[in-house]
């Protein structure tokens, strides 16, 4: 039997995962500069393959790749611009800049990508409910409910068309809009009298019995968790003035601007490593190494 993977984010408050991988996915989709972009793209592929694996994560590449390929390829062919030509393919212009743009925007859309893996490992089915209020706890049980009872009301109209058809002792078949009449009549009277019955099991079952409902908080935060949240608000602030700065001062067209100094880039950087980070430096502990 495999070994379940050591997951850096257990040991916190999924509110910590949450709002890092919130944030930068937030950062990576509106940060539209090559830099920051192959720094992100290259942070969501280190994370994917420590956290989820190194096979998954060549099975998403094996289609996020050639998708990259082709918006790079195919945005010089509807946006024709800039003012470095690499060469003409018939009454169609290339140039660099254009295919620079469709780089980045390919590369950024595989980055999400990743990214949004990343946090369906990190942030599972059950550690997002604990992170949702108690009053949203319900909505599974509504969505369960809908998803019966639209299939069943269909089903049911279908019925009662049929049987209507089928009843040629009352005189012609009835118009359109007086089948429907009779039809919304019939469901809705067979609604309503199947609503107060299920009502009145919920109500048996302890729903909207007047008492609060109980429930078992399995994650509480914490001091550290606080510290935690503190730590990532401010690094996620820091990474958009970065961000912000960086894009304001990057220009595609006409002719690409010359890239910031390295140092302008380390809060980004950090953010977009940090997971990655985090989870091998749990591995190294967990083996006694650190």
């Amino acid at each position: 039997m495999a070994v379940p993977r050591a997951r850096a984010f257990d040991a916190v408050h999924a509110a910590v995962p949450a709002m890092l991988l919130a944030g930068t996915v937030a950062l990576c989709m509106l940060a539209v500069e090559p830099v920051l972009v192959a720094v992100s793209l290259a942070g969501a592929l280190a994370f994917s393959l420590v956290a989820r694996g190194a096979r998954p994560t060549l099975r998403g590449l094996a289609w996020q790749l050639p998708l990259l390929a082709l918006v790079c390829l195919a945005n010089p062919f509807f946006s024709a611009s800039g003012s470095t030509l690499l060469f003409k393919l018939g009454p169609r212009s290339v140039y660099l800049e254009s295919l620079a743009y469709g780089a980045t925007m390919g590369a950024l859309l595989v980055a999400v990508v990743l990214w949004l893996q990343c946090a369906a490992t990190v942030l599972t089915q059950d550690r997002l409910l604990a992170l949702a209020p108690r009053r949203a706890r319900a909505v599974p049980l509504l969505l369960g409910m809908v998803a019966q009872l639209v299939p069943q009301l269909l089903r049911r109209s279908r019925d009662v068309r049929a049987s209507l058809a089928a009843c040629t002792a009352a005189g012609p078949r009835p118009a359109a809009r007086d089948a429907l009449t009779r039809t919304s009549s019939l469901l809705l009277s067979w609604s309503l009298e199947e609503s107060l019955e299920r009502a009145d099991s919920m109500r048996a079952r302890g729903w909207e019995s007047g008492r609060p409902r109980t429930a078992y908080r399995s994650e509480r935060l914490r001091l550290r968790d606080a510290a935690s949240l503190a730590g990532i608000a401010v690094l996620l602030v820091l990474a958009a003035a970065c961000a912000w700065g960086l894009c304001a001062q990057w220009h595609f067209y006409p002719r690409m601007t010359a890239p910031a100094p390295w140092w302008a880039y380390a809060p980004f950087a950090l953010l977009a490593f940090l997971p990655v980070v985090a989870e091998l430096v749990a591995r190294l502990r967990e083996r006694g190494r650190l």
